[in-house]
């Protein structure tokens, strides 16, 4: 038996909404996720030549979905990187979440931001840290208390996720190959 692309929508939107209860459930209030391979369906190597548009095409379905409904219950996500590319990345949020895209802060090694927390500076810690800052110095974005047991990181880069981990962050490993696979870790959270 085959599901029609509309059941399967509507399967996913299901999914994607309780997988959103779920950190609702446990007081996340901020999803860092990474771009290459995660949030996108490919690895830019932070050398992306074609075009936005192409890119914007490359956004997996999972997360067209579960931004905006995360973003419906006051959890907010910004894009942590190691692409140095992040005017590329923006024009692919504006793209993909038009909505949404100006609540959500993107952290690439672009040299546009610092930290200067005494936080771990390992892997997505201080991308995520620096996120974390911003949104809590916007007041209209209505997240005032950010913090590691608040957050939730989304990564395909187990060193990334492992020192997320050692660092007291909540992460989920985010497996390129089985993309829903996320949002029933993602309701396995404890």
């Amino acid at each position: 038996m085959t599901t029609t692309p509309a059941a399967h929508d509507k399967g996913l939107e299901r999914k994607c909404s309780d997988a959103v209860e779920k950190l609702v459930d446990l007081n996340i209030n901020f999803l860092a996720i990474d771009f290459d391979q995660t949030m996108v369906d490919v690895h830019t190597g932070g050398r992306w030549q074609d075009t936005i548009p192409e890119l914007a095409n490359r956004v997996r379905p999972v997360f067209r979905t579960l931004v905006p409904l995360a973003a419906r219950r006051n959890i907010r996500v910004a894009i942590v990187t190691f692409s140095p590319q992040t005017k590329h990345i923006r024009e692919v949020l504006e793209t993909a979440f038009p909505t949404v895209a100006g609540m959500m802060p993107i952290r690439g090694n672009d040299r546009s931001w610092t930290y200067e927390g005494s936080g771990m500076r390992l892997g997505k810690q201080e991308h995520m840290a620096s996120a974390a800052e911003e949104l809590m110095a916007e007041p209209r974005l209505g997240v005032t208390d950010v913090r590691k047991d608040t957050t939730l990181l989304i990564d395909d880069d187990p060193r990334n996720i492992r020192k997320g981990l050692k660092d007291g962050t909540r992460a989920v490993w985010f497996n390129p190959r089985d993309p829903n696979r996320l949002l029933d870790d993602i309701l396995l959270l404890k």
